[in-house]
């Protein structure tokens, strides 16, 4: 049987845990990477052991305590650590996801990538869905989830190049308004799919 491999991705704050969310409660397989980032990011796993080994990620370190928010500031704040940890841990994540593809039955799998379009060692899909959201809306919800300042969630929400994503992607969601609506978007989106 051939599997449907569609990432699910989106602006920051636009509601893709929602798209999942949804997917989730009509029996679909959802793989979330942020999960298996943060697995993989537990001490003596694959990631963990990589970034301490690099030696470039030494003050996120205490110890062999690896403080996740400081990790967070480096990479957000120097780009040249962001690629450097991207380097060393999409592949891994990459092949996790894989693993889990190859040891499930389902005819379409969803992987949520938040920074999909970010990667450049990207995971082999055959649809992109996107969700997008208005931006005070994403102002709103990332200040409001992140517990930060409007001039921060403007500067993390300008980082992301909106119109190459659009260009990218097989189907868009416009997550602006009401969950009841994205929930309709995404079943007309799934008859889509079905009918491949």
């Amino acid at each position: 049987m051939s599997q449907n491999k569609i990432v699910i991705t989106g602006t920051i704050a636009s509601g893709k845990s929602s798209l999942s969310e949804i997917l989730r409660k009509k029996g679909y397989q959802v793989i979330d990477s942020d999960e298996i980032n943060k697995k993989l990011l537990e001490k003596d796993q694959i990631n963990y052991k990589e970034i301490l080994s690099s030696k470039a990620f030494d003050e996120a370190f205490d110890g062999e305590n690896l403080d996740k928010k400081i990790l967070a500031k480096i990479i957000f704040n120097n780009s040249q650590k962001r690629e450097l940890i991207n380097k060393i841990t999409h592949k891994n994540i990459i092949a996790y996801i894989n693993n889990l593809i190859k040891e499930s039955n389902e005819k379409n799998i969803f992987v949520e990538i938040p920074l999909y379009f970010q990667m450049k060692e990207k995971f082999p899909c055959d649809y992109v869905w996107l969700v997008i959201a208005d931006r005070e809306i994403q102002i709103e919800r990332l200040m409001q989830r992140d517990k930060i300042g409007r001039d921060f969630a403007l500067k993390k929400i300008k980082s992301q190049d909106f119109l190459e994503m659009q260009k990218k992607s097989d189907v868009i969601f416009d997550n602006s308004t009401s969950l009841e609506n994205l929930e309709k978007k995404v079943e007309i989106a799934l008859k889509n799919l079905e009918n491949i």
